[in-house]
């Protein structure tokens, strides 16, 4: 069992609630030196599993542990089951205070082209879609998105009181994919669909690793982590990103020292974008390049030799004016 101190900013998690109380006249000793107080309307010990209201909210989230069987329970450091389960969700007040934010947004643009209602809505959603994605989040999303829609048809009946709900779809609504969704038409001025939540993705957050450090020279760890770092170009740290660590051609996960390239997928050099990108390990990509030349006619394989020929060539002899360069520098 875990019991927490909460404060708008500061969350002491601990088991014993005596460690707890010593903790925050602890915390009052500390913020009256510099000056401060524990505000004590919002500072309280909860239980996070037990009680009338178990849990607490923070930083928009509520934090609540749950009974669970032995086959979905966590185990302690010794092999004991710890019987339940946390889930951060968000918290309901700040569910109920983006509805109202919809709600005011489509209450101020009631006589406003549809294209605008939509410009000022999406930002909304995304952004507070993106902050609650770490957490336990998808089946709120659908709720969110159900009750946006029931808000939207108002807003599309109060425009047309006279006209007929498939009317009011018709010309509000349209198909894109397989999906109704509050759209403009194509011939609009300014085109345009109405995001929904859940087209975010859920994304878990991965702790760092206990033993990490971004200064431990492990470029493929936090390139894969980020995204980006100092020492690889931004291209290859998004591919190693984007496949979590591993090679899609073989499987295996990068190593620091392995040899990584970027290979074009459909073949041609020449279509570099994202989607077309992918990245191998060395041998990888040269098997890989084995196969693609074995599939293709004799002409075109001789041709795609020669070019590959014409371009170790070419490297091997940029490397060796690159030698004679640094050769005539050391004599200088």
């Amino acid at each position: 069992m875990v019991n927490k101190l909460t404060k708008p900013d500061c969350v002491v998690l601990h088991e014993d609630r005596r460690v707890l109380e010593q903790c925050q006249q602890l915390l009052r000793l500390w913020l009256a030196e510099i000056g401060l107080t524990l505000n004590e309307t919002k500072s309280h010990i909860c239980h996070s599993l037990e009680g009338e209201n178990p849990g607490f909210a923070f930083l928009g989230f509520h934090i609540r542990q749950y009974r669970v069987g032995k086959h979905q329970s966590g185990k302690r450091p010794g092999g004991q089951r710890l019987g339940y389960k946390t889930l951060i969700k968000p918290a309901k007040a700040n569910i109920q205070e983006h509805l109202a934010e919809l709600g005011r947004i489509m209450r101020r643009s009631r006589a406003l082209p549809q294209g605008e209602v939509i410009r000022q809505l999406n930002p909304v959603i995304r952004g507070w879609a993106h902050y609650y994605r770490i957490g336990v989040s998808k089946a709120v999303y659908a709720r969110l998105d159900a009750l946006t829609w029931a808000k939207l048809r108002s807003w599309a009946h109060r425009r047309h009181p006279t006209k007929t709900t498939p009317w009011v779809i018709q010309r509000y609504w349209h198909r894109l994919g397989t999906r109704l969704t509050f759209a403009t038409s194509a011939t609009a001025p300014h085109a345009g669909h109405l995001y929904t939540h859940s087209e975010v993705p859920i994304t878990r957050h991965i702790k760092v690793r206990g033993t990490r450090s971004p200064y431990d020279g492990d470029w493929v760890y936090w390139s894969t982590r980020q995204g980006r770092h100092p020492g690889v170009s931004p291209r290859l740290a998004m591919l190693l990103k984007q496949q979590r660590g591993h090679c899609t051609y073989c499987g295996l996960f990068f190593h620091s020292e392995d040899r990584i390239e970027i290979d074009h997928i459909d073949g041609d050099r020449r279509n570099a974008r994202a989607t077309n990108l992918q990245a191998l390990h060395g041998h990888c990509h040269d098997a890989k390049t084995r196969e693609h030349r074995d599939y293709l006619p004799h002409g075109m394989r001789d041709q795609h030799q020669d070019t590959e020929e014409r371009s170790a060539r070419k490297r091997a002899r940029s490397v060796l004016e690159q030698r004679e360069v640094e050769r005539s520098a050391s004599r200088l």
